[in-house]
């Protein structure tokens, strides 16, 4: 009713007689707030049908979760593992969350024809399904070229998406050159939550050794890219507000620089991270090891303060040496190896969950007498009778 008694106010757009011209008629806001409510595969089938319409589609995806995997089953199970999805949503429809997140799996092309599940998007047949540019035709032979097929997916995908999105998380085996440019290149600004999540220690066949997920993946200048640096300067992200990394080979000098790059960090989760470091954790504490095995405060405040969670998960190398060589009754320091966690001084959650080499004895009698922090997770550690059995708390 208002459109007809006040058509000046829609000076300039025609709204024609057609099934999806009506978006024309609504402010932007409006039209992307209910474009928000469609499922990922509704989402691709609006922006189909004009020009208008994909523009509008493509800015209305703020949050996307995207993993590609060779088998099926593989990915069954990194989305259960990783929260993405309930064993109800697996065995039936999706709920109003879940469509909302665009959670899509892309499986690796078989050779025989394989009965569809559910919960998988055919992301590769959305895109683009008369090219099918997301696919190649011959199945990877080594990791190597399966990092470097998922990753092209992945830069395809942000390299459409990318700019809009406000939330990304991304299941590989681990990132490349290509899936890292792109992710500093398109999601530069706006980008506010990231997820990399490259740990499947239940993946044990196909092109990935077992061993593969007991350690950190290789260092690469991949990670310069999501920095900032070098010739990658022009590029980069800078307003993240939470990072989750896992099984992730960015070193301690570059995830110093990738934290000091976003200063509204307040949510930091390392997993299986080669640069969860004693240099980096002091840097994070504003504390800095010399040569003389001595701290020294940094100026300002520490890097690290604004942060509100902070996980250190089975991360085996916290330590520059280990507890028992520490004589902490001579020089009275009872956080002695930790003493970077006093300047972060507005977390309300830390834990330490699967590290080893570290007495859960030692954190919590510091959490008690100098942290005060309300959430501390005990790192895993063999009950001797009187030591408390720490729990994680994902298996209460």
């Amino acid at each position: 009713m208002m459109l007809e008694k006040n058509p000046s106010a829609f000076e300039g757009r025609r709204c024609k007689p057609s099934l999806t011209d009506w978006i024309q008629c609504l402010p932007p806001e409006i039209a992307l707030q209910i474009l928000s409510y469609l499922s990922f595969d509704d989402l691709l089938s609006f922006g189909a049908t004009s020009r208008l319409n994909n523009e509008y589609h493509i800015v209305s995806l703020k949050r996307l979760r995207l993993g590609v995997f060779e088998k099926r089953v593989h990915s069954i199970i990194s989305l259960l593992q990783a929260g993405w999805a309930s064993p109800e949503q697996l065995g039936g429809t999706w709920g109003e969350e879940a469509e909302r997140n665009y959670t899509i799996t892309v499986i690796q092309q078989q050779s025989k024809p394989m009965r569809p599940w559910a919960q998988e998007k055919k992301f590769c047949q959305s895109i683009n399904p008369r090219h099918r540019l997301l696919m190649q035709p011959n199945r990877p032979q080594t990791q190597e070229q399966m990092v470097r097929l998922q990753n092209q997916i992945f830069a395809r995908a942000l390299r459409r998406y990318g700019p809009s999105l406000r939330a990304l998380e991304f299941m590989a085996y681990d990132l490349s050159l290509e899936g890292a440019t792109a992710l500093g290149a398109n999601c530069q600004h706006r980008l506010r939550e990231l997820a990399l999540r490259f740990e499947h220690p239940h993946i044990r066949d196909g092109v990935v050794r077992p061993s593969t997920w007991l350690r950190p993946a290789p260092a690469n200048e991949a990670w310069n890219s999501l920095i900032g640096i070098g010739r990658f300067k022009d590029i980069g992200l800078c307003n993240l507000e939470s990072l989750t990394l896992e099984r992730a080979g960015i070193t301690s000098w570059q995830l110093m620089m990738l934290v000091k790059r976003n200063p509204d960090l307040t949510i930091l989760k390392l997993r299986t991270c080669r640069g969860a470091r004693p240099e980096f954790l002091y840097w994070l504490g504003g504390l800095k090891s010399d040569l003389n095995e001595t701290e020294t405060h940094l100026d300002g405040p520490a890097p690290g303060a604004k942060l509100e969670i902070l996980a250190l998960e089975h991360c085996h190398r916290l330590l520059e040496r280990p507890v028992e060589e520490n004589d902490n009754s001579a020089d009275g320091i009872l956080d002695s190896g930790f003493e970077w966690v006093r300047g972060l001084s507005n977390l309300q959650s830390l834990s330490f969950s699967e590290s080893a080499h570290i007495p859960s004895a030692l954190i919590d009698e510091a959490n008690k007498a100098i942290w005060k922090i309300p959430k501390v997770i005990l790192p895993y550690c063999l009950s001797d009778g009187d030591t408390p059995i720490a729990v994680d708390p994902r298996w209460k």
